[in-house]
């Protein structure tokens, strides 16, 4: 590249720059376009992208998307109980006597160990009967470190740069980590337990309603856990429990009662720290972020600016395309009782 003229060199800078997700063969005619030099007498490609490796620190690459440890779960196989539990829905499974339920199970997934089944009318849930639900759970088993389910958008925003959904603040203010399964290969403990408990509760059975169905649930789940033989890993046929009796221990306690002084907004403000978004301006000088306006002024009217969270000043700082701080925002939503739908004793 030093064999060219140095306002070559500079367009090519500059042009990945203001558009970082183009690679050298598009960014190649337009620089001879807006040098209105013949294409032939632009560097090739190669020459280009290695040109543009020796800056890569210092050039924004927009597309090289940061996203939350979440996005792709696959962390370290866990080696305790509790460790990390995986979620996931059976929905519109049909029940004699209560028509169509959605049902949310949630298994251990170093043990065999069930750790909640529970009911809903179909399509008739959000993220707070989800809380409601695993607040039972963490009552009884203890917070576990690292939670997964796939990509329930009801749980989990998704899109370009997607900013993290209450769901997974919460979990976040609770110090625990939200992962996402890639498949349903890699979230295979709750499949194969939709298929067991399918079996043993709904399956051959009437119900009176919803209430009904949920306490056979539960009656059965304990069974699973405590009585039944079991083919899982290491069990040898014994019960989940019987054969691993650690499973009772506590890791982190829990009880609603004391939610809020668990909670931690430093956990969640830490989170956010590690993450950034993309978001194009709009005509009136407007960005979305996490279901929120927030003015950033028109004169960055149609561009795209560059958001991260400052957790110090707990503040997103809002960056032009060069890098350049542009505006600072307070953040809208990000309270204690929003998150969690908890009401603060001082309120």
């Amino acid at each position: 590249m030093s064999t060219f003229p140095a306002m070559i060199r500079f367009a090519f800078l500059r042009i990945k720059k203001e558009h970082p997700g183009w690679g050298a063969d598009v960014a190649r005619p337009r620089v001879a376009k807006r040098l209105e030099l013949p294409e032939e007498e632009m560097p090739s490609v190669s020459t280009i992208e290695r040109y543009w490796a020796k800056f890569e620190g210092r050039l924004y690459r927009r597309h090289h998307k940061r996203h939350p440890a979440s996005k792709r779960s696959k962390g370290p196989k866990p080696k305790e109980p509790h460790e990390r539990w995986q979620a996931d829905f059976k929905v519109k499974v049909k029940v004699e006597g209560v028509d169509q339920v959605d049902v949310f199970n949630i298994r251990d997934d170093f043990s065999p160990v069930k750790i909640g089944s529970f009911v809903y009318a179909s399509n008739e849930w959000d993220d707070r009967q989800i809380q409601g639900a695993l607040r039972q759970a963490f009552t009884h088993w203890g917070l576990c470190d690292r939670f997964q389910t796939d990509q329930e958008t009801r749980l989990v925003n998704t899109g370009d740069h997607p900013f993290p959904s209450r769901f997974t603040l919460w979990l976040a203010g609770l110090g625990i980590a939200h992962e996402l399964a890639g498949s349903a290969q890699e979230n295979g403990c709750a499949e194969r337990f939709h298929r067991t408990l399918n079996g043993r509760v709904p399956e051959g059975q009437s119900f009176r309603d919803l209430d009904h169905l949920q306490q056979v649930s539960d009656e059965e789940l304990d069974w699973m856990n405590r009585r039944l033989p079991s083919r899982g890993r290491a069990c040898n046929g014994r019960s989940p429990l019987e054969a691993y009796p650690e499973a009772e221990n506590l890791r982190r306690s829990y009880s609603p009662e004391k939610e809020l002084e668990i909670f931690s907004l430093k956990c969640v403000y830490k989170y956010l720290a590690d993450l950034h978004w993309w978001r194009r301006v709009s005509q009136v000088g407007q960005i979305s972020l996490g279901g929120y306006r927030y003015s950033v002024g028109t004169s960055h009217a149609r561009q795209d600016v560059r958001i991260t969270f400052d957790a110090d000043a707990a503040e997103f700082v809002v960056e032009d395309s060069q890098q350049i701080e542009i505006k600072r925002l307070k953040p809208k939503g990000l309270t204690v009782e929003e998150i969690t739908g908890l009401v603060p004793a001082f309120k």
